[in-house]
C-alpha cells in the first residue's frame, strides 16, 4: 500500500504524457497559462472552504497517504488478548506495568483509565470522544483532496470559457480559429487530468485507509471494555476475531505463495542433484 499510490500516480502522468508526445501537437498540450487557471484557481477555492490551520494538518498528514503501513488486526486482538489474560489472572492493577510497552495511542490511553478504575461506561464515552477526534482529523484530508477535484474541473471549464470568449474576440483571421479552439480546450484537460487522477484517487485512498483505522479502534475500544468487565481472554478473542480474519487468511495466502515457489525452486535443485 506503501508504493501504491505513488507507482500509480507516476504510472498514469507518464501513460497520459507518452500519449501526448505520440502526436504531432504535443506543444498544444503545455500551456502555462491554462495550466495556473486551474492549479491557481483549485488552490483559491480551497484556501476559501479551510482555514490555514486545516490546510497546514493536511499538509502534516498528506505525507501519510505515501507512507501509510496498515495496522495489523491480528497484533492488535493477540496484544488485547494478552492484557485480558494478565487482568484475569492478577487483577487490572497488573496492566500498569505493561502500559509503557503499548505502541498505540488509543490503547495506551483506554489501559490508564482501566487502571485508574473508571467505570465502563465513562470509559466507553472517554474513548468514543478519543476516536471521533482523531477521525475528524483524518477525514479533514479525505475531504480535501475530494472537494480539490471537485473543483478542479470546475476551473478547467472556467479557463475554456475565457478562451473561447477571447477567441470570438478576434474572429479576423479564420485561420486561427482552430488552434485557438484546442489552446481554450486544454484548460478543461487540465481540469480533468487532475481530478480523476490525482486529487479524487487521493481522497478515496485516504478514506480507505481511515477505514483500516476504525477496525483497529474499534477492536481497542472493546477489548478495553471487555478489560474494564473482566470478560475472559476466550470470549474477547472470539468476538473480535472476525474483524482480523481477511487479514489472517491475506497472509495464509502470501504464506502459501512462498511455500509453492520454495518447492518449485527446490525441484530443480532436486533434479540436479
Amino acid at each position: 500500500m506503501r508504493k501504491s499510490t505513488s507507482i500509480g500516480l507516476i504510472s498514469g502522468f507518464v501513460l497520459i504524457t507518452g500519449a501526448i508526445l505520440l502526436g504531432n501537437t504535443w506543444g498544444k498540450f503545455f500551456d502555462p497559462a491554462s495550466l495556473l487557471m486551474v492549479v491557481g484557481g483549485t488552490a483559491a477555492a480551497v484556501v476559501v472552504n479551510y482555514s490555514f490551520d486545516d490546510l497546514k494538518r493536511v499538509i502534516e498528514m498528506t505525507q501519510d497517504l505515501f507512507a501509510f503501513e496498515p495496522p495489523s488486526l491480528q497484533r492488535r486482538l493477540d496484544q488485547i488478548t494478552n492484557m485480558a489474560r494478565t487482568a484475569r489472572r492478577e487483577g487490572v492493577l497488573a496492566l500498569d506495568r505493561h502500559i509503557d510497552d503499548v505502541d498505540d495511542e488509543l490503547l495506551e490511553f483506554g489501559l490508564e483509565m482501566a487502571v485508574d478504575g473508571m467505570g465502563e461506561d465513562e470509559i466507553a464515552g472517554m474513548l468514543d470522544q478519543r476516536i471521533a477526534e482523531m477521525k475528524g482529523k483524518r477525514q479533514l484530508v479525505a475531504d480535501f483532496f475530494t472537494q480539490a477535484g471537485t473543483y478542479a474541473p470546475a476551473f478547467g471549464m472556467i479557463g475554456t470559457l475565457i478562451g473561447l470568449i477571447q477567441m470570438l474576440n478576434n474572429l479576423d483571421d479564420p485561420s486561427k480559429i482552430g488552434s485557438g479552439m484546442a489552446t481554450a480546450l486544454v484548460t478543461t484537460f487540465y481540469g480533468a487530468l487532475l481530478a480523476n487522477l490525482a486529487f479524487l484517487p487521493l481522497g478515496d485512498r485516504a478514506r480507505k485507509q481511515n477505514e483500516l483505522r476504525g477496525k483497529a479502534h474499534y477492536i481497542t475500544r472493546e477489548g478495553i471494555l471487555a478489560i474494564a468487565r473482566g470478560d475472559s481472554p476466550r470470549m474477547v478473542e472470539q468476538r473480535l476475531g472476525f474483524l482480523a480474519e481477511d487479514e489472517v487468511e491475506g497472509e495464509a495466502e502470501d504464506v502459501g505463495a512462498e511455500s509453492t515457489e520454495d518447492a518449485t525452486d527446490a525441484q530443480p535443485a532436486a533434479a540436479a542433484a
